[in-house]
């Protein structure tokens, strides 16, 4: 990526465990001019470019396992100067159906807003270390673990095996060697350290010397308030507030964040309170019942009034993406609502919205409520149609308890607590226990591909599914409930 940018090449990150179908989608949308790689996956790059569109395309292997001192090399040329219409890099979304979508963000705007956001919400400035537990792979590694935080002359701590820092030991090692002023991660791997440590422990118990850890952040899927409680216990960072983050891969980067100098909020499920500057607001706050119905939008759907740099460039996609409003406002797809004091909640996205009998519900309420019950690791709830209701609710739970009796018992215990909590029109229709829910490489649970098994009643093992982060351990739990369900 570093390379890219001294030479002025617009580049594109691309998972390798994609499937030769994603991978060859990828290429012939983006239309690079060279293609890099590992030496090991040298046979399978020339095999896919054979499949490819275009007609000249160079593979360079790189041998990641050579030890040279390049410190005294010469370089063949000199950097490159972008100007103001250059791209950057390009990213595409994960999904399992269609073509996948490329983002494009460009140079000038694009670095502005890394260097801003890096700044405003980890506090990374010269000297300052980020441990930034995510791939480079997704918006969040370029803009956290690479532009923004050297852009500030601070330092970035990489980590090429995510699997790894969900153990307490190795965590603890390197967030002592390395001095690492804000570790900002998944809330997949917050959940995972949660299940690896006894009740008491702190990440001290797993470091060699005192941390200097001054604040922590969460991304991928929505934080629980119980896994924000959890996670400032056991790190003890010195502010308050956990980074929660709120972004998409259009944005550039984040867009809010809870931060103590807006007083942390009491709940840790929170993303903060947006900037002024920024013009964030819930759509029935500007707008009027009439207004609301001819753009289109759901009353509590999240528009952005105002321009900011983090803005992608372009995008490519075989599907309307619509993401202005005819007042030209930006829509994010997403769903939330403000507290008394002011905090952001997200919602879920605006086409997860369920309509039972003619009450909108969230899947997202749904699924807050469910993680609250002990024992109940994540839940996902979609919808199937119903000739009554309009729509019911299916809720999918995970749980490290593989009881049958107990599993039933806890499904019963879910529509109880949601019956008392919520109301009788969020009560699911079913309940299925799901060892190991579909997640993207960023830590999303992929409803759409549950919303799918849930209205299809059986798994299409056609699609390409190798986007998924857990695959192997998706498709073992699917024959699990089909086995369970015959």
């Amino acid at each position: 990526m570093l390379s890219s940018l001294l030479l002025g090449a617009h580049h594109c990150i691309c998972f390798e465990d994609l499937s030769e179908e994603a991978i060859i989608q990828r290429i012939d949308i983006f239309k690079p001019d060279i293609i890099l790689s590992r030496l090991d996956l040298k046979d399978k790059i020339i095999s896919i470019s054979k499949n490819c569109k275009l007609n000249k395309l160079s593979i360079l292997p790189i041998d990641l396992t050579e030890n040279e001192d390049y410190s005294e090399l010469e370089y063949g040329t000199k950097p490159y100067l972008y100007n103001s219409k250059s791209n950057l890099f390009t990213l595409f979304t994960s999904g399992s159906t269609g073509l996948p979508k490329a983002v494009t963000h460009g140079l000038n705007k694009y670095l502005n807003y890394s260097k801003f956001s890096t700044n405003y919400f980890f506090g990374v400035s010269k000297g300052t270390s980020i441990f930034t537990a995510t791939d480079a792979g997704w918006i969040n590694g370029h803009t956290y673990a690479f532009y923004g935080p050297l852009l500030l002359g601070g330092i970035s701590v990489i980590n090429e095996n995510p699997l790894a820092i969900g153990m307490p030991t190795l965590l603890g090692e390197i967030l002592s060697d390395t001095n690492t002023n804000c570790f900002y991660t998944s809330v997949t791997v917050l959940r995972l350290l949660m299940s690896s440590v006894k009740p008491n422990q702190t990440i001290s118990d797993f470091s060699k010397q005192k941390l200097n850890l001054e604040r922590i952040g969460s991304c991928g899927e929505p934080l629980a308030n119980s896994v924000g409680e959890w996670a400032m216990a056991f790190f003890k960072p010195q502010r308050k507030s956990i980074v929660n983050t709120y972004f998409q891969t259009e944005t550039g980067g984040v867009l809010v964040a809870p931060r103590d100098e807006d007083s942390a909020p009491l709940d840790y499920s929170s993303v903060g309170k947006p900037r002024k500057e920024l013009g964030l607001v819930i759509a029935s706050e500007i707008m009027n019942t009439t207004e609301l119905k001819r753009e289109g939008l759901v009353p509590n759907e999240i528009l952005i009034c105002n321009p900011w740099d983090g803005i992608f460039k372009q995008i490519i996609s075989d599907k309307d993406s619509n993401y202005f409003t005819n007042s030209g406002f930006f829509r994010l797809h997403d769903i939330g609502y403000r507290d008394k004091q002011g905090f952001l909640y997200i919602g879920g996205r605006s086409d997860d919205v369920i309509n039972v009998a003619g009450h909108r519900i969230s899947s997202s309420e749904i699924e807050s409520i469910s993680v609250t019950l002990e024992s109940v690791n994540e839940a996902c709830a979609v919808s199937v149609p119903d000739k009554f209701y309009g729509s019911r609710i299916i809720l999918y739970f995970s749980t490290s308890i593989y009881n049958d009796k107990l599993i039933s018992q806890l499904s019963i215990a879910l529509k109880n607590l949601i019956k008392v909590k919520l109301t009788h029109y969020h009560i699911p229709k079913k309940v299925y226990h799901f060892r190991d829910l579909p997640k993207t490489k960023s830590g999303k649970i992929m409803r759409r591909i549950m919303r799918l098994l849930a209205e299809e009643s059986f798994f299409d093992e056609s699609r390409d599914y190798s986007t998924l982060a857990n695959k192997d351990k998706f498709m073992k739990s699917l024959k699990e409930l089909s086995n369970k369900n015959k």
